[in-house]
C-alpha cells in the first residue's frame, strides 16, 4: 500500500534574514495581547446631559448637548432670553437666579432654531408652541402642589360633536368620597383652556387635582369638569411673541 506523503506546511520564517524572526514574533505576541486587554474592557460612555437640574436654593442649571452650534441660548418663560456657555465636551449649560416656586415653560435657541430639551420628558401641553417645562417645588401649602390631603379622581370622557363634526374629550375631577349614585350635590366649577392648548392643560399643566383637593381642605367641596378642546378651528402658527403665563399666575385662587 503506497503511503501519501504529508504536505509540509509552509515555514513563516523562511526568507527572513537573521535577527528578524524574533522581532516579528514578538511583534505578533504584543498585537495579541492589545486585542485581549480591549476584549475586557467595557465601552466608554459620554456621562448622560442632567437638564433641568433645580438646586435646593431653587436657582436651575439648563444643559443642551450641542457640539456644533455656535451660539445656544435658554428661552424661559417670564424672562428674557439668557446666553449659555459651551464646555469642552460640547454641552452648553446657564444656571437662572432662584427661581419662585411655580412651573416654567422653556426651550433652547439653537442658532436661531427654537428646540425643546430632549434629556426631560416633562412638556407643556400645547398646540403651536411646543415646550419642555420645569417644576420648580414649593411648600405644600401652594395649591399645585401634591399634598398630605384625601385625593380624588380625575375622569377621562369622549363624545361626538355634532355640531362640528369630529371626536372630542373633556375630563372631570371627584373629590373624595364622591358617589354618583347618592343625592348629595356638589357645585361644579368649569374651566375653558386657553387658545392653542387642548383638554389636557389644565388637568397636567395646572395640576387642576391638587389645585382642587386644596379647595376641599379649605371646606369647600367642590367638581370640577374641564372643558373640550378645540372649540374653534386653528388659524395658521403665528411669529408674534406671547405673554407668559406660569401655572401661578392663573392654576388656582389666592387662598391667603
Amino acid at each position: 500500500m503506497k503511503r501519501i506523503p504529508t504536505p509540509r506546511r509552509a515555514d513563516p520564517w523562511v526568507g527572513l534574514r537573521p535577527g528578524q524572526a524574533p522581532a516579528l514574533h514578538l511583534l505578533l505576541m504584543l498585537l495579541a495581547l492589545t486585542a485581549v486587554r480591549g476584549l475586557g474592557q467595557a465601552p466608554q460612555h459620554a456621562e448622560p446631559v442632567i437638564s433641568p437640574e433645580v438646586h435646593p436654593d431653587r436657582r436651575t442649571t439648563f444643559r443642551f448637548c450641542a457640539p456644533n452650534a455656535k451660539e445656544v441660548s435658554l428661552a424661559r418663560e417670564g424672562a428674557e432670553p439668557e446666553v449659555m456657555q459651551k464646555d469642552e465636551q460640547g454641552v452648553w449649560s446657564v444656571t437662572t437666579v432662584p427661581l419662585e416656586a411655580d412651573f416654567y415653560g422653556y426651550s433652547f435657541v439653537a442658532d436661531g432654531v427654537s428646540l425643546i430639551d430632549p434629556s426631560n420628558p416633562l412638556m407643556k401641553p400645547n398646540l403651536l408652541h411646543t415646550e419642555s417645562e420645569v417644576h420648580v417645588p414649593g411648600p405644600g401649602s401652594l395649591p399645585w402642589e401634591t399634598s398630605d390631603t384625601p385625593h380624588g379622581v380625575i375622569h377621562h370622557h369622549f363624545y361626538r360633536s355634532g355640531i362640528v363634526g369630529d371626536d372630542r374629550d373633556f375630563y372631570v375631577y371627584t373629590p373624595p368620597g364622591y358617589d354618583p349614585l347618592a343625592k348629595q350635590t356638589y357645585p361644579v366649577l368649569y374651566l375653558l383652556h386657553g387658545f392653542s392648548d387642548d383638554a389636557r392643560a389644565s388637568e397636567r399643566f395646572a395640576m387642576l387635582n391638587c389645585a382642587s383637593e386644596t379647595l376641599i381642605s379649605f371646606g369647600t367641596p367642590s367638581s370640577v369638569k374641564l372643558s373640550p378642546r378645540l372649540r374653534r378651528p386653528m388659524p395658521p402658527p403665528r411669529t408674534a411673541t406671547r405673554e407668559p403665563s406660569p401655572v401661578s399666575q392663573w392654576a388656582a385662587p389666592n387662598l391667603s
